[in-house]
């Protein structure tokens, strides 16, 4: 017995051993690949005490970086690393599932599950198959695709030597773009802090504000440019959708809660022309607002067609031919008030966006005159070069908007026209029905006006009473009867014809 102990002591202790070795060598490896990660974004989800500590003092940033931070930077990097460790939970599985135990792999699996069934259940109703809510742009990068914030600042990026992650990009890539469609509460939360959005300016995209505006904050301007359900066959066909726009130094965030085109075809005209233009945040700006306004063309053309239509057909269409008349009329006056409707703000905020670009210049302008530094000098003659090109591309936009709005306004002046020509004409044939119907009237009392005297004779001379010329038996007074009643028919259809009664 004391040799089995001895034996099993022995087994026991040397197990110990190999597991301590393992782990100290599971250890190292992981350290390994923690090096390989730049040191600022390597998430830790399970790190020994020591590490902790390491961590938090390397991450935590002074007070003079954090203000710097905070005035300078688009992003704030305290709070994009605080979302990217509180977020790793998946990540980095792979990376310590060889040193913890079944049950603390199977609690974080369970996590991970919950996450992915939320992903997963907010999915927005507007879309009728699972898409992916946030996308990523820049000319360097492209397009990349993710289902949740989490996802895309995790992404990846395969071409960098050491794989570093979307986030990282962010803070390094002079010009980007992430398109996101319906948020949830707590991701707005994050981008709040993340990119320093105004409360103002989150309160506005959670409630999906409808005015159309342009507002200018510290760090960014938030435009709100209303689009239209482009779906022919649903019922809100036509009906206003909401596309907000923020636009920062380095960067723009979109937002839609409903599907939208205007993203695909903005990406896909940068990829077109990124060999000819400098990809700016206000460049993508002007082409999104542009795309926005490019959309109404096809319905200007289409109502166009359809009101020409009417006023030809309106006077020249016979009663049978005019019976879908009146619905032709107020279905395309309803379109053309909804084109009204949604064009008629837009004018305002290009406006509003014109003066902020021209306020801008004027900075620039003072700037050049106080004979700066040679190169401080070039950059504000290139950011002017680039202020006056968009002040070109929005004053564009904004004719096309006023364009549209004054063919609007004929349009419906128009189909007023063409209505009240509607109602004249119908007037019209319904002051012919009633005429012809007087005529005939006319004429039926002509018609009984010589028929009741014959009646009334012939009544008098058929009573079973006692009548003048019953005693003779010759037929002189039948012949003199029938006589008067001939002249009497030949005396009213000659007063009738006077009259044009017969």
């Amino acid at each position: 017995m004391e040799k089995t102990h001895a034996s099993l002591s022995a087994g026991k202790s040397s197990l110990e051993k190999s597991n301590s070795e393992c782990v100290l060598v599971m250890a190292d490896m992981e350290e390994q690949q923690l090096q390989q990660i730049p040191r600022k974004m390597a998430p830790s989800p399970m790190p020994s005490a020591n590490q902790q500590e390491q961590d938090a003092h390397f991450l935590q940033p002074s007070l003079s970086d954090t203000l710097q931070d905070n005035i300078n930077d688009t992003i704030q990097r305290r709070a994009l690393h605080e979302y990217m460790q509180s977020s790793s939970i998946g990540q980095d599985l792979s990376l310590h599932n060889s040193t913890v135990n079944e049950a603390s792999s199977f609690e974080m699996y369970q996590d991970i599950k919950q996450s992915i069934d939320h992903r997963q259940q907010r999915i927005p109703k507007a879309y009728s198959t699972p898409i992916d809510c946030y996308t990523f742009y820049s000319v360097d990068r492209g397009t990349l695709r993710a289902s949740s914030l989490h996802d895309l600042l995790h992404t990846p990026l395969l071409d960098t030597p050491c794989k570093k992650r979307l986030s990282e990009e962010l803070l390094s890539t002079g010009c980007w773009w992430i398109d996101i469609a319906n948020p949830t509460d707590s991701e707005m939360r994050s981008l709040s802090q993340i990119f320093r959005l105004h409360p103002l300016t989150t309160e506005d995209i959670q409630a999906q504000e409808t005015r159309e505006k342009c507002e200018i904050f510290q760090n960014y301007m938030f435009i709100s440019f209303r689009s239209f359900d482009h779906d022919y066959h649903s019922p809100s066909y036509l009906e206003s959708v909401n596309f907000y726009i923020i636009v920062f130094k380095d960067g723009v965030l979109t937002f839609r809660f409903q599907p939208l085109p205007h993203s695909d075809n903005v990406r896909q005209r940068i990829h077109q022309l990124k060999e000819v233009i400098k990809v700016t945040p206000e460049w993508i700006n002007y082409a999104l607002i542009d795309n926005v306004t490019d959309g109404f063309a096809p319905l200007i053309q289409h109502a166009e067609l359809e009101v020409d239509s009417i006023d030809d057909l309106v006077l020249v269409l016979t009663n049978s031919e005019q019976s879908d008349m009146l619905r032709r009329i107020g279905s395309c006056r309803k379109t053309v008030m909804q084109l009204h409707r949604l064009l008629g703000p837009k004018a305002d905020v290009l406006r509003s966006l014109i003066k902020r670009y021209e306020d801008r210049m004027q900075e620039l302008a003072h700037v050049t005159r106080s004979k700066p530094d040679p190169s401080l000098l070039s950059s504000v003659k290139e950011e002017a070069r680039v202020q006056h090109e968009v002040i070109l591309y929005l004053g564009d936009i904004q004719d096309h908007i006023l364009t549209m709005l004054q063919n609007v306004t004929h349009f419906d002046l128009t189909l007023g026209r063409a209505h009240r020509n509607y109602l004249g004409q119908i007037s019209i044939e319904l002051s012919q029905a009633g005429n012809l119907t007087n005529e005939v009237i006319n004429r039926l009392t002509f018609l009984a006006t010589i028929a009741v005297p014959l009646n009334l004779v012939a009544s008098i001379f058929g009573m079973n009473v006692q009548v003048p010329g019953q005693q003779h038996q010759d037929l002189v007074w039948f012949f003199w009867i029938i006589g008067g009643m001939l002249l009497f028919v030949v005396m009213m259809i000659t007063v009738g014809r006077r009259n044009n009664l017969v």
